[in-house]
């Protein structure tokens, strides 16, 4: 009798075990941040196991102090995230094309909320990209479903062109978000309906909507950041990033 007690004892510990990881498997540590303050720094040089890493068609990997993202294929978009979890950040870093054409999107993803997946095909995000054609975006993804809140916008701010080094920068404060290239800050083009996408046309005018300088969007509190390239109607496109740090928001 003492066994058979002894033994459904294990058995419901074991259940409720099973229980708790399957009640917490989603659960994650954020990262405290203070405004002003470093929160986190990968320069590429060493401690890059924070890093996904990968080879194929898409490809991430870290060399001679740089993280390398390759598109192999037309119309993907390779990533790499950090493996710890941010809210609000003031997020730098560096992006150099260096090869492949200048139809391509490269930049930040952020908030990023995923499943494992090295595609990208159900999580939550949102990426900042920059094109070597001089162009910005803003876009989120709300498990896998797509939304432009910022069309493609031309900008001077933007360096085009292959083997140039772009400094962007994301200010995430609650759900307030800030876009910058090499210093500047960038309108965007927000709709004026919550539930519309961003048009923004080649007579530079924002249509049905206002161009204005902060974004405001509640959809993903939280999740990992990091870096992605992406090819479109042609595969080749090759992005190195560097001295990515994150950094406590200023308080306005």
């Amino acid at each position: 009798m003492r066994r058979f007690i002894v033994l459904l004892v294990l058995i419901l510990l074991l259940l409720a075990a099973v229980g708790l990881n399957r009640l917490t498997e989603n659960w994650h540590y954020i990262q405290p941040v203070e405004a002003g303050q470093v929160a986190y720094i990968a320069a590429f040089d060493g401690f890059t196991e924070d890093w996904s890493q990968y080879e194929g068609v898409l490809t991430a990997q870290v060399a001679d102090g740089r993280l390398r993202l390759e598109a192999a294929a037309a119309n993907s978009g390779p990533f790499s995230a950090a493996r710890q979890h941010f809210g609000d950040f003031d997020l730098r870093v560096q992006a150099a094309p260096v090869a492949g054409p200048a139809d391509n999107g490269y930049g930040v993803i952020f908030r990023l909320q995923d499943n494992g997946n090295t595609d990208l095909s159900d999580d939550s995000y949102y990426w900042f990209l920059i094109s070597s054609d001089g162009y910005y975006q803003v876009m989120r993804v709300l498990n896998g479903v797509q939304k432009r809140l910022s069309d493609w916008i031309p900008s001077d701010a933007i360096l085009p062109g292959l083997n140039v080094t772009n400094t962007l920068r994301v200010v995430a404060s609650g759900s307030r978000f800030r876009f910058y290239a090499n210093n500047q800050l960038l309108p965007l083009c927000v709709p004026d309906n919550p539930d519309g996408e961003s048009t923004f046309t080649a007579l530079n005018e924002c249509v049905q909507g206002q161009m204005v300088n902060e974004l405001i969007d509640s959809a993903i509190d939280s999740g990992r950041i990091g870096v992605i390239a992406h090819a479109f109607s042609e595969a080749g496109v090759v992005v190195e990033f560097d001295n990515l740090v994150v950094m406590g928001p200023d308080a306005e």
